[in-house]
């Protein structure tokens, strides 16, 4: 799902240096947010003169020849397929590599299986719409109603299914056991979001952060109210009347379709890994084909009916695909679900999914009445790169692409709003109260202003892996130099700026204050790191220089044992941090490290890491005593005084990001 590949891929393996992008109306209601006229300030774009290649088989089908086998060949990835329908018509379906490298089995479009992640949200969303339609749900209802667990009521408002399908429930992230290693590991939904229940750290309705978790409770809402089990409610309600043939929610597969299954990869130069049994199944457990993925989107493309047969009601699909939550009404906001999307003019309703190996698009052009999926089979190389690029592609290629907005900002505004702007965020998407907030530092990113009042924000690259530029086109609005994209910041009361605005529009930034910085905190920890590291390197160094040359260091027997503390302590500091590391860091090898499996090496880090807290007292100890010792110089005092101040900084930072807590959960 987006949430493992953004949380899992880019974090830990900053670790071991943020995944998983990176699993994503109805009347008048106070719970909603009605999106705003943009502003009139902003000049409107012209279209290009030349009007685009009309989209058809034979067009589309060159277009992505030329590009899907070049992607398979330099990303690394074993297999990709593609679907295309238009004007209520299937246009395209094509396989492109293998579905097993190693025996050279090819994708086919109407046979191979791949698991499209968090698109599966799409086909719970529909579901519990359906049963908003039998007014047997109400989206703005408490879920503690339809549930037989309670939610706690962190805050006044209460989570409701509105707030669970546009991501604005308030809860933080959690990754343990979304994803487990075997059939037998799989529990019932119930027991998963009894056990592994977030807490709520923003208000109902007023953050949007993507949540797994909130998808899985609407997941289970809809099999307590329905009285049937979820995979068979999906299956006897959305997949049979569209006649998804080939497209199941159940994990294990069914035997007539476990020989369709496509093999899953990080590369297509590694081994093919085992199936995904996805725990939290509503948010990403589906396995379909891309010609069962074009029933799906024609539903949505022709009011939720395909060859007479009508899962959902015009005016359901309409509520899904419109603006349900914005950040900012000049840019891209949610739906029920669907994430919006702006290029070249069209207004583009979409959903990207990502398991650990399979990554996926599906892409609505309303308007056009056309729609595309795509999927891969493999990580490779480049995240979530590939189907960016055929998107981008797609755009520019069968729509007319505008011209760049014109900045109708003055120039000394966007500079004062340039270095108002600048400063640390961190993702809304994360954890607060579990040692996820280790990986929250990590993605921590940073804004900054060109003289001009430019911006670049780090970590944001456009195709070519270059760093976008911001150009102001409205005060705090941001338009991406030569690319369709948009961002904006917003001022919290007393005037200051607090937050960004980002696209896709399903999580925020918020400023970080400057003693939470990865930039004062990645210093103070990191230096300790690197002196802590020196010195264990050194120790056995110096003690053979010292038996060389027969000058011991001390003459007490207290003042050596002490000294020898001092290192243990150091070691166990380099310890504390690259045991962890390295086993969070096999998650992408090992699924099964991020379920149970894990509790014993956290029970053990919690012993080691309190034990190591402890013996900082050692180190403070020794800088008071060596600091009075006779006979030594200015660099030794200075080195047990830094070890000590080091010592005190790692213990408050392991103790402030849960490194030390007793709790198992994540």
């Amino acid at each position: 799902m987006q949430p493992l590949i953004r949380v899992l891929s880019p974090s830990i393996m900053a670790a071991v240096v943020l995944a998983t992008a990176n699993a994503q109306g109805p009347a008048p209601s106070p719970l909603i947010s009605l999106p705003s006229p943009p502003p009139t300030n902003v000049a409107a774009v012209a279209p290009r003169s030349s009007p685009p290649p009309a989209l058809t088989k034979s067009d589309f089908e060159t277009f992505l020849d030329a590009l899907i086998p070049s992607q398979l060949q330099n990303r690394d990835i074993a297999g990709a397929v593609a679907s295309v329908v238009k004007d209520g018509q299937v246009l395209f379906a094509k396989g492109y590599g293998y579905a097993d490298f190693t025996a050279k089995k090819p994708v086919l479009a109407d046979q191979t299986l791949f698991r499209p992640g968090s698109i599966s949200k799409l086909f719970t969303a529909t579901a519990v719409m359906q049963l908003v339609e039998q007014g047997k749900l109400d989206l703005d209802r408490d879920v503690n109603e339809y549930v037989d667990f309670a939610i706690p009521k962190t805050y006044p408002e209460p989570v409701t299914l509105r707030r669970l399908l546009t991501h604005t429930a308030g809860f933080e992230e959690t990754l343990k056991k979304l994803f487990v290693a075997h059939e037998s590991d799989m529990k019932p939904l119930r027991t998963y979001l009894v056990n592994q229940m977030p807490q709520r750290i923003f208000p109902t309705g007023k953050v949007v952060s993507y949540s797994n978790y909130g998808f899985t409770v609407a997941g289970y809402i809809v099999e307590r109210v329905s009285g049937e089990k979820f995979e068979r409610y999906i299956d006897n309600h959305i997949l049979k009347p569209l006649r998804m043939t080939n497209s199941t929610f159940d994990q294990p597969l069914p035997v007539a379709l476990t020989p369709q299954m496509s093999q899953g990869y990080l590369a297509a130069a590694k081994k093919p890994r085992d199936f995904e049994f996805v725990q939290a199944a509503p948010a990403g457990a589906l396995s379909t084909t891309a010609a069962d993925m074009t029933r799906f989107m024609l539903a949505f493309l022709q009011d939720g009916t395909v060859d007479g047969v009508a899962i959902l009601k015009p005016e359901t699909v309409r509520q899904m695909e419109n603006r349900q939550f914005e950040l900012h009404p000049m840019i891209n906001g949610l739906g029920l679900t669907f994430m919006e999307y702006s290029m070249n003019g069209q207004r583009i309703v979409a959903h990207g999914g990502d398991t650990v190996y399979f990554h996926s698009d599906m892409v609505l052009v309303p308007d056009a009445h056309v729609g595309y999926f795509i999927s891969y089979n493999s990580l490779g190389k480049n995240i979530g790169g590939g189907r960016g690029e055929v998107l981008r592609a797609f755009a520019n290629r069968y729509f007319s692409r505008p011209s760049e907005p014109k900045a109708n900002v003055d120039p000394n505004t966007a500079k004062m709003d340039g270095r108002a702007v600048s400063g640390v965020y961190e993702g809304t998407r994360r954890g607060e109260t579990t040692l996820l907030k280790l990986l929250a530092l990590l993605d921590q990113f940073g804004v900054s202003s060109d003289k001009e009042g430019v911006l670049t924000v780090e970590g944001m690259k456009n195709q070519r892996g270059e760093t976008k530029k911001w150009r102001a086109i409205a005060p705090l609005v941001y338009g991406e130099i030569d690319g369709p994209e948009k961002i904006a910041f917003r001022r919290n009361p007393s005037g200051d700026v607090s937050e960004m605005l980002p696209f896709p529009a399903i999580y925020e930034g918020q400023r970080v204050p400057w003693y939470a910085s990865k930039r004062l905190v990645n210093p103070v920890v990191g230096g300790n790191l690197l002196l802590v590291v020196l010195t264990v390197l050194l120790w056995p160094v110096a003690v053979i220089v010292r038996k060389r040359y027969q000058r011991p260091l001390f003459t007490a027997k207290a003042d050596r044992a002490l000294y020898f503390l001092s290192r243990i302590v150091c070691l166990c500091e380099l310890l504390f941090i690259l045991v962890p590391v390295i086993v969070f860091s096999r998650g992408l090898e090992n699924i099964v490290l991020l379920g149970d499996a894990i509790d014993p090496w956290l029970q053990a880090l919690h012993i080691f890491g309190w034990a190591t807290t402890a013996g900082i007292v050692v180190l403070i100890v020794a800088s008071i005593r060596f600091l009075r010792l006779p006979g030594h110089g200015f660099w030794f005092r200075a080195h047990a005084i830094l070890l000590a101040l080091g010592g005190i900084a790692f213990g408050l930072f392991c103790w402030q990001y849960h490194l030390l807590d007793a709790s198992l959960k994540f």
